[in-house]
């Protein structure tokens, strides 16, 4: 067999790439709902999430009706989980897995204190739905909204706008 060193660092930095690489493909409402539905149907028992960040907001706008892509792409979806069955599948969903390759996009299992950044009362404010198995808690829009703003990103500020566009929250009078 006679393969060039060439080939060998083209694979390998392919390989590298993918690996270091988050891809940035999480855009429309749907492929949050095509997610969670997936797992759902995946789940041996029933289990819960709290789904936070970008991916929340695209679930809300998908409860609305609302098509509209995220004006800049989000590599991720943040959920938050005690419940092993579904840490697993999140597992499945990391960073440079099978699972990003095919959607484009990750699952970042956050912990449990990256709730302390919502405001108070926003468990009160969380819409619920459950997808076969998986009982999913979002919390609303302007709540989700709050870390986003704290953090002042460029990338959040252009979330903010496209939630005050569509809808998703009021724009202050």
């Amino acid at each position: 067999m006679d393969v060039s060193i060439q080939t060998i660092l083209e694979g390998v930095s392919r390989v590298r790439h993918t690996a270091a690489m988050p891809q940035r493909q999480l855009k429309y409402p749907r492929q949050v709902v095509e997610w969670l539905e997936e797992m759902g149907q995946r789940l041996p028992s029933p289990g819960k999430m709290i789904l936070i960040g970008s991916g929340g907001l695209l679930w809300h706008a998908a409860e609305r009706g609302i098509a509209t892509p995220l004006p800049e792409n989000s590599m991720d979806v943040d959920p938050i989980t005690a419940d092993e069955s579904v840490a697993a599948l999140c597992y499945e969903a990391l960073i440079g897995s099978e699972f990003e390759l095919q959607h484009g996009w990750h699952v970042n299992l956050m912990p449990k204190a990256a709730l302390l950044e919502l405001p108070a009362g926003w468990e009160n404010r969380a819409c619920r739905k459950t997808y076969g198995r998986l009982t999913t808690t979002v919390p609303s829009p302007a709540d989700l909204l709050v870390p986003k703003l704290k953090r002042g990103e460029p990338r959040d500020l252009k979330h903010a706008e496209w939630a005050k566009q569509t809808r998703l929250v009021s724009a202050p009078s």
